[in-house]
């Protein structure tokens, strides 16, 4: 059976012979891992395609000798420049795809994928304030995993990572974020992608707040893991 679908590319892992197998989320059928082989990477699949965050057009076929669809073609729906050419702009898309690997599954929830879509293509065009879309993106896509923090009856003084509210008073365990850090979260999930310049923070809050989120993720999202590719981001970002 073959299968065209719109694409975005999360990652590539080489398995033998140079071929590899490539992680996409797909708007019909959700996360996918499909095959690539060396001959066809050179052919139609070139590696400047298959970068992370690329927005693409793909075909591939799913036979029964193959335990994973092959992929036959993929071509560029809308291309990033920006993001291609932006040293901090390509480390944010590095981390951001190994994020959604870990946290994408076969949900293909209406508006879904056009929302990372959406998102991905306002981080290619915007300058001021690039350097905080993963919080963003992070905080905004809660929502449609079912994990979004719930607002307290009261003040919103404090956020629990561990219950995912926020609360009037200090939770009685270490898993909660100040108010500095706390009315940043709040900010963050109020406002649009339009807004994102309005963002006002310091490198070493920015650090600290990511890795907040992580932690959050890690409590209410099974198996996530601290994406690889953060070192990297907060290398470039010192």
């Amino acid at each position: 059976m073959q299968i065209v679908d719109d694409a975005i590319i999360l990652g590539k892992n080489q398995v033998k012979n140079n071929n590899h197998v490539v992680k996409v989320f797909t708007r019909n059928y959700g996360l996918q891992s499909v095959y690539v082989s060396a001959q066809k990477k050179k052919k139609s699949a070139k590696s400047a395609v298959l970068q992370p965050l690329s927005l693409c057009q793909i075909r591939y076929t799913k036979t029964k000798n193959s335990s994973l669809p092959i992929l036959q073609e993929a071509k560029i729906d809308v291309p990033l420049l920006n993001i291609q050419m932006d040293i901090y702009k390509s480390v944010i898309a590095l981390f951001t795809a190994d994020f959604l690997s870990q946290v994408l599954s076969e949900n293909t929830e209406e508006g879904f994928y056009d929302f990372i879509k959406n998102s991905i293509q306002i981080f290619n065009e915007i300058e001021e304030g690039k350097s905080n879309y993963h919080l963003v993106l992070l905080l905004k896509i809660s929502k449609w995993l079912g994990i979004q923090p719930s607002l307290g009856d009261g003040p919103n003084n404090f956020f629990d990572i561990k219950e995912a509210t926020f609360s009037a008073v200090k939770p009685n365990h270490v898993n909660y974020l100040s108010i500095e850090e706390t009315e940043l979260i709040l900010e963050i999930l109020s406002i649009d992608w339009n807004e994102i310049q309005k963002i006002r923070i310091t490198s070493t809050i920015r650090r600290k707040v990511l890795n907040s989120i992580i932690h959050y993720y890690i409590f209410h999202i099974p198996g996530f893991k601290k994406p690889k590719a953060l070192s990297i981001l907060e290398e470039v970002f010192d």
